[in-house]
């Protein structure tokens, strides 16, 4: 699979369509409304050399991948990526929220590094955060105060701007460290299986091994297949297989990509090799169940 690689923030918005620039080539925020009508439709896998921490609202009908975290249901969640995570989505009609980048160097001056610092980034984690009513209004607080900052000519802008995403970050460190303990008390199966669960969601563009999940969850393959199969009823193979599916059949059904651009998303070398894949599943190939769609 072809993966875009993007150093600079300006770069990525022209290549998503996005017709807003930053001035700080280090740091941009701007609201998800802004990028209507000109973004596009659908954007392949991509990386970037920089972070990205995103509010969504009004997201229902999007779907977003965060290596690729493609989710139902959007609205009122955080999604964060590093530069280590392979990104994609399929934008709905009506989003709203906020995204924000930043480099590693605009908090140079913080102490310890943000993968460090700020564990929601790293690519072992769960990188979504759902938020309740009071949370969410939290958190675009934060966000708004940034944008406005950022669009302010105050003369310590930047400074300014450093503080307030700290402020952002570990606000969301705080959300994070709650979710961490919730899922700590459960069993530690069925947290190995939520883990599994949720990896597949932010993973399956680029790994679609059982080997490959249990590498990532430093337990064995038998170890994994045992607990996942015991706890869900199903093996990690089909889960893997239906995730994959599931964003084929999105793909064929709402977007305009071809059978070979859509077969290069989801990481196959070959469109013969995803046509295989598709028809073992579902007895058509993707093609004729596009049209009957």
């Amino acid at each position: 699979m072809n993966i875009q690689v993007f150093s600079n923030i300006n770069d990525s918005h022209a290549a998503t369509g996005y017709k807003g620039r930053t001035s700080l080539p280090v740091f941009h925020i701007f609201t998800i409304e802004d990028t209507y009508p000109d973004t596009r439709s659908v954007m392949p896998p991509y990386r970037f050399d920089f972070y990205q921490v995103v509010l969504l609202e009004n997201s229902s009908d999007a779907i977003l991948e965060v290596n690729a975290e493609g989710v139902a249901n959007l609205s009122d969640s955080l999604t964060f990526a590093s530069p280590q995570h392979v990104l994609a989505w399929v934008r709905g009609a009506a989003q709203r929220g906020f995204i924000l980048y930043f480099k590693e160097e605009f908090l140079s001056h913080h102490p310890t590094p943000v993968l460090d610092e700020f564990p929601y980034f790293r690519l072992t984690e769960i990188n979504l955060l759902r938020l309740d009513g009071q949370e969410k209004e939290t958190l675009r607080g934060h966000f708004e105060r940034l944008l406005e900052t950022f669009h302010s000519a105050h003369p310590y802008r930047v400074q300014m701007l450093q503080a307030l995403l700290l402020v952002l970050l570990f606000d969301c460190k705080r959300l994070y460290e709650q979710q961490q303990t919730t899922l700590k008390q459960t069993s530690p199966k069925h947290a190995l299986a939520y883990r599994f669960q949720q990896f597949v969601n932010q993973h399956f563009l680029t790994q679609k091994t059982v080997e490959a999940y249990a590498s990532l969850l430093a337990v064995s393959p038998d170890y994994l297949s045992q607990t996942v199969k015991a706890t869900t009823g199903k093996t990690p193979h089909s889960l893997i297989a239906e995730r994959v599916l599931l964003e084929a059949k999105r793909l064929l059904t709402y977007s305009d990509l071809s059978i070979a651009e859509i077969a290069d998303y989801l990481g196959y070398a070959e469109p013969t090799h995803f046509g295989r894949f598709f028809r073992r599943y579902l007895g058509l190939s993707p093609h004729v169940w596009r049209q009957q769609q």
